[in-house]
């Protein structure tokens, strides 16, 4: 039926277990358990804006297939601006309502929004804030996973920690999947309790960025294209999946059946993980920082420790207290360049050779690589600015897939290490002014990084390990573990701070905790690297060290030192060391158990 655009809202309907209502001269949806409380109220409209300006609407139409009550499809018909067409469709799918808008014209995408839309006369009109709570799955937050509903939330492949106000690498990409709940701020997200689920669903992503963008009293999301989407004819939005879920976590499994039922996740084709990388991990960044920060030896940067010398010592102070790691990173930096991957060899005379050992001992080695870094490589090779200067690696220029599958090559060809620890996946090129060889931008660009290293890696060892922050599961075929990434305290000044009003240590726990839930609720396929730097603390090291034997495969960043401001909690106890080794041996013994 068709609705008066000047009617008031509708009576209830049904649909994905959600009571529906509709308000035809707004476009507005209000979601509400049956029988109890009002959920959301989200703006059914949409404006997908190109680099001519800003895609302004007016509605012409409502239409709502309701029969006996049960809701089917809502259709919205508009006038645009810039396109021919504009009609935006909501579809009842199951347990899961289904939002899409699809113009028809010509122009280059810049962004979208979504729940909300630019309406000729009236600006920007987002949704309501009807909700309380939002709950991101990027830690960006740690001492927060739940934020107040005004406040803005990105979900992306960009956000350089390196950059004052900039804190959104330690998951590039999280799950496109956001809940919105009328919980209080400061309670758990486990706590329980409906909550309505917004997940994107679509096999292309070619944009840099979803922001839930809060505009008080409302908030719209916004999808950042930056001009790289040519359109001719027609083009259809991401799909918005809206679902009830009893907590965040739960929600997030559920997204992830849903791609899945929908067939838009990759398929992975490589054999399991061998068991042998269940085993502990030891990176040198920690040590290499807290070598650095009380000036062992000379003034040297964390940067200038990743070396054969210091790696030896390393692993000679973990020996001492019994630690032995099955598993060793080198991290940065051991490469002259970081685009070719070849040893410095004034830092490594050896890296060979000295891999052969670790071999021989029994022990295995991953080397660290820098996403996207262009030292090394050929303009022709690179993403570039306005001025032609490199930006970023290519994966879809010639020069630049030889590159990438040339570092594979010397990585695990030539030197012999058994896989790689990718970072930086943060450092995806973004902007309008850069010029690439392909069609892809955004999450899809990275993808095909790492899609190109990846196979590279497999086909000269299938075995090999590539170790990601990556924990969409669009990306679950490009990738083996899931490393949660630094412990960061993002929240505080400096980073080497406890949460307020919490136990000493507790706070590393949770936080950790947190982001192993949601990998493993969105990729339950993949190991999960525990990471384990910086920690802010003697405390925090203790209960950390303890815990992560119960969320993946543990990884430990330091020896006997920790690299925080306070001289006088740097040394790490005896003791400390000792408890490490007797949590490694349990762990182990755990292995022993699962392997009969």
């Amino acid at each position: 039926m068709t609705l008066d655009l000047h009617a008031n809202s509708t009576r209830p309907f049904l649909a994905a277990g959600m009571a529906i209502s509709i308000d035809p001269a707004r476009q507005v949806l209000t979601l509400a358990i049956p029988d109890g409380a009002s959920l959301a109220r989200l703006r059914l409209l949409a404006s997908i804006n190109t680099t001519a300006g800003t895609d302004e609407i007016r509605v012409t139409d409502v239409n709502v297939n309701a029969p006996d009550g049960n809701l089917t499809q809502v259709g919205i018909t508009a006038t645009s601006s810039l396109w021919r067409h504009h009609h935006t469709q909501l579809r009842a799918e199951g347990d899961a309502l289904e939002l899409t808008t699809t113009v028809q014209g010509t122009g280059r995408i810049a962004s979208i929004r979504q729940l909300g839309a630019h309406v000729a006369g009236s600006g920007l009109l987002p949704s309501d804030l009807l909700h309380s709570t939002v709950f991101s799955p990027n830690p960006d937050r740690p001492w927060q996973v739940l934020r107040p509903a005004g406040e803005s939330a990105a979900l992306g492949v960009v956000g350089d920690g390196g950059q004052p106000g900039v804190g959104r690498w330690l998951f590039t990409p999280p799950p496109l999947c956001l809940a919105l709940s009328p919980a209080d701020p400061a309670a758990s997200p486990a706590s329980g309790g409906p909550c309505l689920m917004i997940g994107v669903a679509a096999k292309r992503r070619p944009f840099t960025q979803l922001t839930y963008d809060a505009l008080t009293p409302g908030f719209s999301l916004r999808y950042d294209y930056d001009g790289h989407t040519s359109v001719e004819g027609q083009f259809t939005t991401p799909t918005l999946l809206l679902f009830l879920a009893d907590n965040p976590y739960d929600g997030l499994k559920r997204y992830r059946e849903l791609l899945d039922a929908r067939g838009l996740l990759p398929a992975r084709t490589q054999a399991p993980p061998s068991p042998a990388w269940l085993e502990p991990m030891f990176c040198g960044w920690g040590a290499q920082n807290a070598d650095a920060m009380a000036s062992i030896g000379d003034q040297r940067p964390a940067v200038d420790r990743a070396r054969q010398v210091d790696y030896d010592g390393y692993l000679n102070t973990l020996a001492t207290h019994g630690i032995m790691p099955g598993t060793i990173v080198i991290d940065d930096k051991w490469q002259q360049d970081y685009a070719t991957c070849r040893p410095d060899t004034d830092k490594w005379p050896d890296m060979a050779g000295w891999i052969r050992e670790r071999h021989d001992a029994g022990q295995r080695v991953l080397l660290w690589y820098k996403a996207w870094d262009t030292e090394g490589a050929p303009p022709e090779a690179c993403v570039r600015d306005h001025t032609g200067q490199p930006v970023a690696l290519d994966p879809e220029s010639p020069a630049g897939r030889k590159l990438i599958q040339q570092a594979a090559r010397s990585m695990i060809g030539e030197l012999g290490a058994d896989g790689i620890k990718i970072d930086f996946t943060a450092s995806t090129p973004a902007g309008s002014a850069l010029t690439h060889a392909g069609p892809s931008w955004g999450i899809d660009l990275l993808h095909e990084l790492l899609a190109v290293l990846y196979q590279a890696i497999k086909d000269i060892n299938p075995d090999a390990l590539v170790v990601t922050h990556t924990p969409d599961p669009g990306f679950r075929d490009v990738t083996d573990m899931l490393r949660l990434n630094d412990v960061l305290m993002l929240d505080q000044p400096g980073g080497h701070t406890e949460p307020p009003n919490t136990t000493p240590g507790t706070g590393v726990v949770d936080t950790m905790t947190h982001r192993a839930r949601v990998a493993r609720a969105a990729c339950p396929e993949l190991l999960i690297d525990t990471d384990g730097w910086a920690l802010p603390s003697q405390a925090a090291y203790q209960s950390w060290t303890s815990a992560q034997t119960r969320l993946g495969v543990p990884s430990l960043y330091y020896t006997d030192r920790l690299d925080v401001p306070d001289p006088s909690e740097q040394p790490i106890p005896p003791s400390s060391l000792h408890a490490t080794a007797q949590h490694w041996a349990a762990y182990r013994a755990t292995l022993t158990v699962e392997a009969e």
